[in-house]
């Protein structure tokens, strides 16, 4: 059936990953796991293997600031918000060169958080994309679907 990985992934994506997308704890956990980093950024300051210390200060602080969204009434702007920074997260730490060399010295934990950063760009994207956002949105996607 060559259709039923991505369903089942549409599926997951519908149900449990709309209720991690619209919790403010993933974007808090991930604030909590970016700011795990900062002693060892401060150490490692000029190896360049880890975010500097202001990047890890700036990613967490905005990490708690797209979980208050959700957790304010407006989980639709917290997960895009959380996407969109998860992937500028991702892009900025994630490659491969870097990951390697920490791989190499036994750290696992930034490959572990940029993973995290990385499912968290595509369920909270996915959530942020698919959502109607308001009555009109809501009454157009309707009026599609009835015709």
């Amino acid at each position: 059936m060559p259709g039923g990985i991505a369903h089942q992934a549409k599926t997951f994506l519908d149900t449990s990953g709309r209720q991690y997308a619209e919790s403010p704890l993933p974007a808090w956990a991930s604030s909590i796991a970016i700011l795990y980093q900062l002693p060892d950024s401060k150490r490692l300051y000029n190896s360049r293997l880890l975010p500097r210390p202001w990047t890890v200060l700036l990613f967490s602080s905005l990490f708690i600031a797209s979980g208050w969204m959700a957790y304010d009434n407006a989980p639709i702007d917290g997960a895009g918000t959380t996407a969109a920074w998860s992937a500028i997260y991702c892009i900025m730490n994630g490659s491969p060169r870097k990951l390697g060399k920490l791989l190499r010295f036994g750290r696992v934990a930034p490959l572990g958080i940029t993973g995290f950063a990385a499912a968290n760009t595509v369920t909270h994207g996915y959530y942020y994309l698919t959502v109607p956002r308001s009555k009109e949105e809501v009454e157009e996607l309707k009026r599609l679907q009835g015709e």
